[in-house]
């Protein structure tokens, strides 16, 4: 390896120093048996074009004659096998001395080092060109390196306490992060878990840092090609947002909690920390008030993470398993009841209106119910199956699933309203929350099904094991039309082209294929629809459409909107790059589209439920 003489320079203690901003508070040093176990990994980007980083791991007492080092095979919060090993060159080891030892490769991401009970040096490197927020990237002006696919570990000893030694680094490169940082380029894990949970931003970011009821909360913003964004307007954002939190939960949960925003070419969501959440967002995607509104509906959603999947978290995940999928019956919870508590807080804290937050309801019950895999399986099962369903889906899985993100939300509303509802709103699901805090949270316990149902049914006063058989652990519809109607909120019903002021644009509207397109061809095609009942097929490239020729999906879509329900239409078409005709008859949309609105003649107990639920309560 020729990054090797560099890197035991370093790890015998090269002398490129850096600076590291924003120091946390120094922890009480390592006692004498954690620095028995410590696992020390010197960490060098030498040359950011290379898109190298070079790690040294050290481990002076390890246990046994031998050890096995991995890398982990995914990030906890993304159920996906990212196969991290395959960018890591190396490594190479010796023992403290410098003299080789062995190395064995058990598997893809495995090796097997026969020390003999010698402390060991593991030298290597890393390819880090993936941005996004579960993954790695350098360049020459700023680093996002996330530690699953980083830093080995020692098989069976994650428990051991690590440090990080940030021995070279480009000029006015500084390091963010939620671990500790008692010295400048050292920062401290007490564990490997914790290690894995703290994303870090390499650079020279704006910092912005408040008080929140004597938490620190930064945040850190990264835009290496330049952004849009008003950095300040987003900390005012953020501030009262991360005060309905704690209003609403007793409390932050952390001394320190740190915002690592970066602003990139393309945007990729978030991922939640224990202490910390790496978003990354359209650098250009300021320019109105709906970037903004992105920006706050993200960073909500994953600072609830720090109750939700991280203190509050699935007992099947304790202790991670990072060398395979790990399975949970619980994202439904964790990440859909999340995006529940996010929407409620941006009331709560000013953000959103009562009338937007039930305008924005309808619009995602509507889509809800045109996805015919909603009810197909229950959510318990969605989950499970995250891993192949979610986030490697294959073309017709539109038709046999569904988001848990999306169903775990609406049932999370569902299930607040029902809480309200039977307790006369002395029950909610935030206080359903503050509830596992106590008895889980705080504790380090993992939790269960049966502990959100117990929890659920303390909050309404009732037994709610029904309420969890019929729409989590089964396939009924959600009851939320029936269940807003009781909250003093008007249902309003309609066809998608009632109320449309142009009388072309109501007749195009009418008119159904159940053809969803991709730029030039069918992606999907709804069950029972018109499409399906002529013979399409995903995957057909349409290039006519009543004898007239398209060359888009788009243009196809608009000359089937021609049409009106009862014609019927021919359509040519590519399969397998063979022509095909099919006669397909349009029908009238059978969609329903849903508003949600206050009810002005609500009586004056049902007012107090609904009040407290859209804006004047933390409940």
């Amino acid at each position: 390896m020729r990054a090797l003489p560099l890197l035991l320079a370093l790890a015998l203690g090269g002398a490129c120093a850096t600076a590291v901003a924003s120091p946390a508070p120094a922890p009480a040093d390592w006692s004498a048996r954690e620095r028995k176990q410590l696992v020390r990994y010197d960490v060098a980007i030498s040359a950011p074009e290379s898109r190298w980083v070079e790690i040294v791991m050290t481990v002076e007492r390890p246990g046994g004659l031998r050890s096995d080092l991995a890398l982990p095979a995914w990030i906890p919060g993304s159920y996906l096998v990212r196969d991290f090993a395959r960018n890591l060159d190396g490594p190479v080891v010796t023992d403290l001395a410098g003299v080789s030892l062995p190395v064995e490769r058990l598997d893809k991401q495995t090796w097997r080092i026969r020390h003999g009970g010698k402390g060991i040096r593991a030298t290597y490197r890393v390819w880090a060109d993936e941005p996004g927020v579960r993954t790695s990237s350098v360049d020459d002006r700023h680093a996002t390196l996330n530690p699953a696919g980083l830093f080995l570990y020692l098989v069976g000893e994650t428990a051991r306490p690590a440090e990080l030694h940030f021995n070279a680094l480009p000029p006015n490169w500084t390091v963010h992060g939620a671990l500790p940082q008692p010295t400048p380029g050292v920062l401290r894990a007490a564990s490997y878990d914790a290690l894995v949970d703290s994303p870090l931003e390499l650079g020279t970011p704006v910092v912005h840092a408040w008080d929140e009821g004597g938490t620190r909360v930064e945040l850190v913003f990264s835009a290496p090609a330049g952004s849009n964004a008003d950095v300040e307007r987003l900390v005012r954002d953020l501030k009262p947002v991360v005060h309905a939190f704690a209003e609403a939960m007793g409390g932050l949960p952390t001394k320190r909690y740190v915002f690592l925003l970066l602003a990139d070419d393309k945007s990729d969501g978030g991922l939640e920390h224990a202490d910390s959440t790496l978003m990354r967002l359209a650098r250009d995607s300021f320019h109105d008030e709906a970037g903004y509104r992105r920006a706050l509906h993200l960073a909500s959603h994953e600072f609830f993470h720090l109750w939700n999947a991280k203190r509050l978290r699935d007992a099947a995940l304790v202790p991670y398993d990072y060398s395979r999928e790990d399975y949970s019956e619980l994202l439904w919870f964790h990440e859909g009841f999340t995006e529940t508590v996010e929407n409620l807080i941006l009331v709560r804290a000013g953000v959103t209106s009562p009338d937007e937050f039930l305008r924005e309801l309808g619009t995602s019950w509507t889509a809800y119910l045109q996805k015919p895999g909603r009810n197909h399986v229950p959510l318990t099962q969605n989950s499970v199956e995250a891993w192949v369903k979610h986030y490697k889906p294959s073309p017709g899985h539109h038709t046999t699933s569904i988001s848990y993100y999306e169903k775990g939300h609406l049932a999370g509303v569902c299930l607040d309203l029902e809480l309200r509802l039977r307790s006369q709103g002395k029950g909610s699901l935030v206080g359903l929350f503050r509830r596992l805090m106590a008895s889980h949270g705080v504790k380090g316990r993992g939790i269960t099904t049966d502990d959100i149902v117990a929890a659920a049914s303390a909050e309404a006063g009732a037994d709610m094991h029904d309420f969890f058989r019929r729409y989590i652990e089964g396939t009924d519809e959600l009851p939320l039309p029936a269940q807003l109607t009781r909250m003093g909120v008007d249902v309003e019903i309609r066809a998608p082209w009632e109320g449309e002021s142009s009388p072309l644009a109501a007749r195009r509207k009418r008119s159904w294929t159940g053809i969803v397109f991709t730029d030039n061809a069918i992606r999907s095609v709804a069950p029972g629809s018109p499409a399906e009942l002529a013979g399409l097929m995903p995957g057909d490239e349409v290039i006519a459409v009543a004898a007239r020729r398209t060359r888009s999906g788009d243009e196809a879509a608009e000359r089937l909107m021609d049409h009106v329900p009862g014609q019927s239409v021919e359509v040519a078409l590519f399969r397998g790059g063979r022509l095909e005709r099919r006669t397909l008859t349009i029908a009238e949309d059978p969609r329903k589209m849903f508003r949600f609105s206050v009810s002005p003649t609500a009586g004056a107990g049902v007012r107090e439920l609904r009040d407290a639920w859209l804006a004047t309560s933390t409940n």
